[in-house]
């Protein structure tokens, strides 16, 4: 980010202007299922200004931007448009009264051009359906021009990478003209430059009267562009105010509120203390744009936690690691046990002794229509093979078995396909065919992404199991509680880059959470 005062500047220019209320939210509530999203939110959003909305995962963030969009229909709870009554309808609705919303998610119709999803259903023509090329091409020139995008018009969204897709997708939001517009973590996957453009078109925004709501994890974004700050958690708004009225600290503090922290692991025991040489040591890992030399020292049974938001590198730590890359620019290199592992080469990371856990068990996981025996064993194969090139079934059929029992996984048998199992047992099934490599390195992406609390318990104690045994863990994750409770040491990533390393007392949900957003320590007050 830039200096204090530009940051100020950048407030600033909308401070005089009449804050005139859009939108207003009273007692909003919204059950899925067992789950209450919302508590009885009250929420505004006013013309000029721009309203920060921040929380953890979980808090209810998207589910009332979902209400506010159309999308969801709220279960109790009133709107106001500008001062009437309002029910919307569904998505279609809040659009035609200029309420915008742009989604993490990258939405673009991949297999179009940019000025073709820029003026997707808004294209000039000559009548009879008949596009005006040349006009269309001219006026989405302009656009990219006004807010600084370097990507030619023409050019297809599928070959741009990520962080123009999501330059082009804001510029598209923008587009609309909107009265309304809501930024679900736009910066998510930006560069630094780019960054700052987005920031500079959301303060422009707001000096034009469009009242802007911006969801993001980076609270020094928040502070840098917002004149209001709503902070939710557990469904509820903890916290609502002008931005120049809090800091960082309380911010932090809000968000996590008084949390009961779960007892950590036991300190490391003789059978899995650190050698006096490292297990691993993981040298200027790079790739333009994505990670910027990246390294660390693994010891014997250590779990170390890597942990970051949306955007910051942690998916490609994981792969990079693993050498399964598919970028081609990987630099640096992973020593493992003294030995350089050949680097791009997930096969030759599997013989060193290393093993991956992606954090998409469904597309890279698991073969979804395969048996567990298949699965679990398909990794080691060649322990199977006869001489003759055949399998021994019996054998394979044993090790599934074995660790059908080993992890308790809920399952009529080995013959039972991947997909009968719920979650949380595919992904006891994940960790049983990588166990079953005898790996010295597991490299873990979001292990308890998407199960049960129930699961995700026996999971963890899988992992403090195989640390005791003294393998090494990455475990790569966004859920503080397990960085808290599971890891002995924590890095933190910001924009691809390693900015502190917490150990022992020092690992805390706010240390963490405030590393993450801002990119730098928590001071400790003397």
């Amino acid at each position: 980010m830039q200096a204090s005062t530009d940051r100020a500047e950048l407030r600033a220019s909308g401070a005089h202007l009449p804050a005139t209320e859009l939108l207003r939210c009273r007692g909003l509530v919204k059950s899925f299922a067992a789950v209450r999203a919302l508590r009885g939110v009250d929420f505004a959003i006013a013309a000029g200004r721009v309203r920060g909305l921040v929380g953890e995962n979980g808090a209810g963030k998207s589910t009332l931007v979902k209400i506010i969009a159309g999308v969801y229909a709220p279960d109790a709870g009133t709107f106001e448009l500008e001062g009437a009554p309002m029910h919307f309808s569904g998505a279609d609705d809040a659009l035609a009264r200029r309420i915008v919303t742009v989604h993490q998610d990258i939405n673009l119709v991949q297999t179009m051009t940019v000025a073709e999803n820029l003026l997707l259903n808004n294209e000039p023509t000559y009548g009879f359906g008949i596009i005006r090329r040349r006009a269309m091409a001219e006026k989405v020139s302009q656009l990219l021009r006004l807010y600084e995008i370097d990507v030619e018009p023409d050019a297809v969204v599928s070959e741009l990478p990520n962080d123009l897709k999501k330059m082009v997708q804001i510029v598209k939001g923008v587009s609309l003209d909107p009265k309304i517009l809501i930024l679900d973590e736009p910066t998510s996957s930006l560069t630094e430059s780019e960054v700052q453009v987005a920031l500079r078109l959301i303060r422009r925004l707001a000096e034009s009267g469009v009242g802007v709501v911006l969801i993001s994890h980076y609270l020094n974004e928040i502070f840098a562009v917002c004149d209001d700050l709503t902070v939710m958690r557990d469904g509820e708004v903890v916290a609502d105010g002008p931005v120049a009225e809090t800091n960082l600290a309380q911010v932090v503090t809000a968000m996590v509120g008084r949390h009961v922290e779960t007892h950590r692991r036991a300190e490391a025991t003789p059978s899995r203390a650190k050698e006096s040489s490292p297990l691993m040591r993981v040298e200027d890992l790079s790739i333009p744009g994505r990670l910027d030399a990246i390294s660390f020292e693994l010891g014997h049974g250590e779990v170390l936690g890597v942990t970051g938001l949306a955007g910051s590198g942690l998916g490609e730590l994981a792969k990079a690691i693993f050498g399964a890359d598919a970028s081609g620019r990987l630099g640096g290199r992973v020593i493992l046990d003294g030995k350089t592992v050949p680097p791009r080469d997930p096969a030759a990371s599997l013989k060193a002794g290393l093993a991956l856990i992606t954090g998409d068990r469904r597309r890279e996981g698991l073969l979804l229509d395969f048996t567990l025996k298949e699965n679990i064993c398909l990794p080691i194969l060649s322990r199977f093979t006869g001489a003759a090139g055949r399998l021994d079934g019996s054998a394979m059929t044993e090790a599934t078995t074995r660790n059908i029992t080993r992890l308790h996984i809920r399952a009529p048998g080995p013959e039972a396909l991947a997909s009968q199992l719920s979650g949380g047992n595919q992904q006891k099934v994940l960790f049983a065919k990588w166990l079953e490599t005898r790996p010295k390195v597991f490299v873990m992406e979001d292990p308890t992404i998407g199960i049960d609390v129930g699961a995700k318990a026996e999971i963890r104690a899988i992992i403090d199991e195989i640390a005791a045994a003294g393998v090494g863990i990455v475990l790569i994750t966004t859920e503080l509680e397990e960085l808290v409770t599971l890891c002995d040491r924590v890095l933190v990533m910001f924009r691809g880059q390693l900015v502190t390393e917490l150990t022992g007392a020092a690992i805390r949900r706010e240390s963490i959470l405030h590393a993450a957003a801002c990119g730098e320590e928590l001071a400790v007050p003397a």
